[in-house]
């Protein structure tokens, strides 16, 4: 829940929060797109990951456009 970009010296970070109950072993898939595009891309780094967070700087470059970040567990 609330996922979010957060920049910081010029690097875009999407993190997020989880449950308190959360399972151990849980992972974490992360998708991206830009604003008008219809599909969903995978963040190949970040698939099946356990941690809360994931560098998307490299997808997100182009500070004129306005991208989306998700994640599921």
């Amino acid at each position: 829940k609330r996922a979010a970009f957060s920049s910081t010296n010029f690097e875009n970070i999407l993190s997020w929060e989880t449950e308190a109950d959360i399972p151990p072993g849980t992972v974490f898939d992360v998708q991206y797109k830009q604003y008008g595009e219809k599909s969903w891309l995978n963040k190949r780094e970040c698939q099946s990951i356990t941690q809360t967070f994931c560098n998307l700087t490299h997808e997100t470059e182009n500070f004129t456009e306005h991208y989306y970040g998700r994640v599921r567990a």
